[in-house]
């Protein structure tokens, strides 16, 4: 059974590999807030909008173990991802085995913190996403010191230029390090501050299902393909 909470939207139209997305909300949010966006999502997509475990100060759920002795550190603390990577992988196993969906197209798409718990999920590699979607969020810098990484996917980061919570700067060094270890990765920098606007989520919806369709492209994208 998963440990998290979450909310589930079914396929609209059949399909014989339903491609099975994952949504992981920000700091202070909960599974609902992104979860509010399925219907303007693709009818093919099985959503999954997933809680994270840890009551937030600021209300909602928060995915970085909460720690005020160090401060916020979850830039650079290791504990304060691992126990909810373990329980984030363990669910999103435990859903792919129970939807039939394990040989289907999967993302994982996350906000700010679930941002990060995307890229930490994706990288380890224990679970195979076929692509990624980080937004207007941060790569933990434990994350670049591991032995090895999962590269076999695709990573779409996204994030509004007038982002009050983090700058661009984030998304733009986290692009940086996924080209240096060979992840194929798109920046796309969207009008707006640190929330989803109807553009991204279109971008997001439209670069899914063509990434769906060819999971493996030869090459990454130039450095220089930035899209505002």
């Amino acid at each position: 059974m998963p440990t998290l909470e979450y909310l589930e939207r079914q396929p609209k139209t059949s399909a014989a590999r339903a491609p099975l997305l994952f949504l992981l909300h920000g700091r202070g949010a909960y599974a609902k807030t992104i979860f509010s966006i399925e219907g303007l999502l693709d009818s093919s997509f099985h959503i999954i909008s997933i809680q994270a475990p840890y009551p937030s100060e600021i209300g909602g759920f928060e995915w970085f173990h909460p720690m005020p002795e160090t401060g916020l550190s979850e830039l650079q603390d290791a504990e304060r991802f691992e126990e909810v990577e373990r329980l984030l992988t363990d669910d999103i196993s435990f859903h792919l085995a129970r939807t039939r969906l394990e040989n289907a197209p999967l993302f994982l798409w996350g906000f700010s913190q679930g941002a990060a718990m995307s890229l930490i999920v994706g990288l380890r590699g224990k679970i195979k996403p076929t692509g990624i979607v980080p937004m207007s969020g941060f790569l933990p810098r434990p994350v670049k010191q591991w032995d090895r990484w999962n590269t076999d996917m695709r990573v779409l980061l996204a994030h509004g230029s007038d982002d009050e919570v983090l700058a661009t700067g984030s998304s733009k060094s986290t692009r940086t390090f996924l080209e240096s270890i060979g992840v194929p990765v798109e920046y796309y920098e969207y009008k707006g501050r640190h929330k989803m606007t109807l553009d991204v989520i279109g971008h997001v919806n439209q670069w899914m299902l063509g990434t769906g369709t060819n999971p493996h492209p030869t090459a990454a994208p130039s450095a220089g393909g930035e899209i505002q």
